[in-house]
């Protein structure tokens, strides 16, 4: 294939490899800070200046927010050539599905509405309906009747069937049936399903190793066998097992695609060296992956440093104290100096800089409260409120300019159907000015210059507090996505002790922590309260 040299340019041997592979599926191997997005963005444009029409394009991932990025850096970069592309989630993919094929008018069912829908027919608690909602998600993205059914089949199975009944009295569908019944009329029906494989004759998956077993079922059905396909993602960052993501169709991709070309990024343009080699320290130990030793593009900078602190409240002050002293102080006045000084190029931290990772929302607490009585702006990723709302807006503009063209719905209807379609991982402001606070869940895709990970002790990470069973290689993933969200510095903090889920704990490291090798970290032990009162006065005296 011809491949215009201003595409590639800025591409390293292995991106222009994964660019320019065509006729046989590709894997793309992309670990963190590898420039995945760019290349995805530089086949795409490869594929436009090769002839491809952008309607026979279809490029798809899991989150509003990584699609939104997608969507505006392929627009910036070739312009009029972008429009017809479908950039979207599976979901929206989904639903373009059935607003092709069914008549007539539907309802999609928002989490909360599926949560008063189900608590009514329960009679129940909110917790008993968030339980069963999540039952009944699992069973529809494994596309299973005896998937998650639990000790109690016959029971499960009529809840289920209710309902399913309760949906369709109300001529509605719930976020799982965008993928669930799109699968279903594309099975019933060859011309139709046909047509689609016609349509699209480029296929581009974003983050492949989040797939689950009815999105993987739906691609297959969409796939034509003389069009290519090209994977992209990261065995190591597969962390969404709870929504029915199964990284082993990741690691499986070249045996249910026999031609497959394997192209591996590791090239690192995030992270510190110091950093990529105690991520790898950690994620090296499991066993179930694709092996790659990313190389870091910048500077050793800085070894990791972890905090042993007495209680949750001395690491959130610990962190509190870590802000102020990067930001040269926090009070009204110094944030207003600060601001002018960024403008002369004197002071190089911003609130935006910030993040806060922690494993489980109970942790949010107390550093919540810390930050509040300081007067750092912060914002918690995953809860909505006046600060993202401008966020909201653009992702629902964005996903109202993708539904528009022949065959679609009123603008505006479209807007209200596809607003319930944002989770809460795209209510994260970039632009805001403020630290930002958020589980390891939600902390995929994003990067900090700085990171505190809190509650790095046994029992959070990995998380068996208040669990049945623990999938230890996931958590371990876990807890490499968090470590990689750092640029220039990370910091892990463990506390002794802990107040959570009403009790207080007694803690330990994570045992994560001792496969970090000595060499890269820098230890801080914070006395107890108590004693590093009582030193504070035998020194009056000495």
């Amino acid at each position: 294939m011809d491949v215009d040299l201003n595409i590639v340019c800025d591409l390293n041997d292995n991106q222009k490899q994964a660019v320019k592979i065509m006729g046989c599926p590709v894997l793309v191997v992309a670990g963190p800070g590898t420039g995945k997005t760019f290349t995805i963005v530089s086949r795409i444009a490869c594929l436009i200046q090769n002839g491809v029409s952008p309607q026979g394009i279809l490029a798809v991932t899991f989150t509003n927010r990584a699609a939104r990025e997608m969507h505006d850096r392929v627009a910036t970069r070739l312009g009029e050539a972008a429009r017809g592309i479908f950039i979207g989630t599976f979901h929206l993919l989904g639903l373009r599905i059935l607003r092709d094929r069914m008549s007539g008018e539907f309802t999609l069912l928002g989490r909360d509405e599926q949560l008063d829908l189900l608590q009514g027919m329960l009679k129940g608690t909110r917790k008993e309906a968030q339980q069963a909602g999540d039952r009944i998600a699992r069973r529809k993205s494994s596309l299973d009747a005896e998937e998650c059914s639990g000790s109690c089949p016959r029971e499960f199975d009529d809840v289920y069937e209710a309902y399913q009944a309760a949906l369709q009295q109300r001529n509605a569908v719930d976020f799982d049936d965008l993928i669930a019944i799109p699968i279903r009329l594309l099975e019933q029906d060859d011309d139709f399903a046909r047509s689609y494989r016609a349509r699209y004759q480029h296929i581009i998956v974003d983050e492949y190793q989040d797939i689950n077993p009815a999105q993987y079922r739906l691609l297959r059905l969409l796939l034509n066998e003389s069009g290519s396909l090209c994977a992209v993602g990261d065995a190591d960052q597969a962390i969404y097992a709870f929504r029915g993501a199964d990284p082993g169709n990741f690691l499986a991709f070249e045996q249910d695609f026999p031609r497959t070309r394997r192209v591996t990024l590791t090239h690192n343009y995030r992270s510190t060296g110091t950093i990529l080699q105690a991520v790898h320290g950690v994620i090296s130990r499991n066993p179930k992956r694709i092996e790659k030793q990313l190389t870091a593009v910048r500077e050793r900078g800085e070894r990791v440093a972890v905090h042993s602190l007495p209680d949750d409240r001395s690491e959130a002050e610990t962190i509190i104290r870590e802000i102020e002293t990067r930001m040269g102080g926090t009070s009204h006045d110094q944030i207003r100096r600060n601001a002018a000084a960024r403008d002369r190029g004197a002071c190089s931290y911003r609130f935006s800089d910030f993040a806060v990772i922690f494993r489980t929302n109970a942790q949010a607490r107390t550093i919540e409260e810390a930050f509040r009585a300081s007067g750092i702006p912060y914002q918690l990723i995953g809860r909505a409120g006046r600060a993202q709302s401008r966020e909201i807006e653009e992702t629902t503009a964005f996903l109202r300019s993708i539904l528009r063209g022949e065959g679609s719905p009123d603008p505006h209807e479209a807007a209200d159907l596809e607003a319930r379609l944002l989770s809460p991982a795209d209510r994260f402001d970039p632009r805001a000015e403020a630290v930002a606070l958020m589980t390891m869940h939600m902390a995929k895709g994003l990067e900090f210059r700085v990171v505190f990970v809190a509650g790095c002790e046994d029992g959070l990470v990995p998380c068996t507090i208040m669990k049945d069973c623990t999938d230890v290689e996931e958590e371990r993933r876990l807890f490499y996505v968090a470590m990689t969200r750092a640029r220039d510095e990370l910091l892990l903090l463990h506390a002794r002790s802990r107040f959570l889920y009403g009790k207080r704990l007694v803690q330990q490291p994570a045992p994560f922590l001792a496969d970090i090798p000595d060499s890269l970290t820098e230890q801080h032990m914070q006395q107890e309260r108590k004693a590093a009162q009582k030193d504070r006065q035998m020194g009056l005296f000495s």
